[in-house]
């Protein structure tokens, strides 16, 4: 009876490593450059996370390349569930207070039970706070602005991840004649695994043309992720200073040709907020 008890005990935990390792992981985190990744953070964890951009590089040495100038977003992520999270956020640049939610539908597996992709809808609410002439008459409702994206990801093999994201971002009132409420976009991502704690990330947010203005550019990003114990590391170059989607996908001024790149990083840190399985 023992060495049943035992045998059965093993198979058990066998099958479990099994199944846990069914599930595969498209990106490393939460995030990539700007935008969202397949990712989520399993129940019970809250994130917090600082995301920062300097100003342009090509300043020159006048503000130190850019480093005397930065917009900043502190926000926090709760798992209510393993595909469910929540968040909350604010951003320095025209003050905005945003919050999300993230829901999985379907997340990419091997084996008997396959599935191909990493399925997840994505949506936020932001309002701006930033009293200014041109906002300081504006109702509270013509304030906020919303984004709806559902991201699509695939883990190619060990080394490569690929992520498309079809969306549209409402905001409520535009400050110009030219631009529409609604911008339907589509985003784009790459992840590039270098070695096991370095990886390359590639964002690019396409706008169809005759939605915004002609002087805003589409939103690039390029991505240096660094895996530590407790927390991801992420330095990326970008010509968008905004850092949530009504302001990188709708209204990023910067021209690369021109060196209008904003260095930055992204670094966030993991806690255990419930009983740990």
């Amino acid at each position: 009876m023992k060495k049943i008890s035992t045998l059965i005990i093993s198979i058990l935990i066998v099958s479990t490593a099994f199944a846990q390792e069914d599930r595969v992981k498209v990106f490393r985190d939460t995030r990539i450059v700007n935008g969202q990744s397949t990712e989520l953070i399993p129940k019970g964890t809250m994130k917090f996370i600082i995301s920062h951009r300097f100003g342009v590089v090509n300043n020159g040495i006048r503000d130190f390349f850019g480093l005397d100038n930065s917009t900043i977003r502190i926000g926090l992520d709760y798992a209510l569930t393993d595909n469910i999270n929540i968040g909350i956020g604010r951003s320095s640049l025209q003050v905005h207070y945003d919050g999300y939610l993230k829901y999985r539908i379907m997340q990419q597996k091997t084996g008997a039970n396959s599935r191909p992709l990493s399925i997840v809808f994505y949506t936020n609410m932001a309002v701006k706070a930033l009293v200014a002439p041109q906002t300081e008459d504006l109702t509270f409702n013509n304030k906020l602005s919303y984004t709806h994206q559902l991201i699509f990801g695939r883990r190619i093999n060990d080394y490569l991840s690929l992520q498309l994201s079809p969306g549209v971002v409402h905001r409520n009132f535009v400050n110009d004649e030219v631009s529409n409420n609604d911008v339907y976009n589509i985003g784009s991502a790459a992840r590039i695994q270098a070695s096991k704690k370095l990886a390359f990330l590639l964002e690019y947010y396409y706008v169809p043309s005759g939605q915004i203005q002609e002087d805003y550019q589409a939103s690039v990003g390029l991505g240096i992720e660094i895996e530590t114990k407790g927390h991801i590391f992420q330095l990326s170059f970008t010509n968008s200073e905004g850092l949530i989607a009504p302001l990188y996908i709708a209204e990023t001024e910067g021209v690369i040709a021109n060196g209008d790149i904003h260095f930055g990083f992204n670094i966030t840190r993991d806690f255990k907020v419930g009983p740990r399985r």
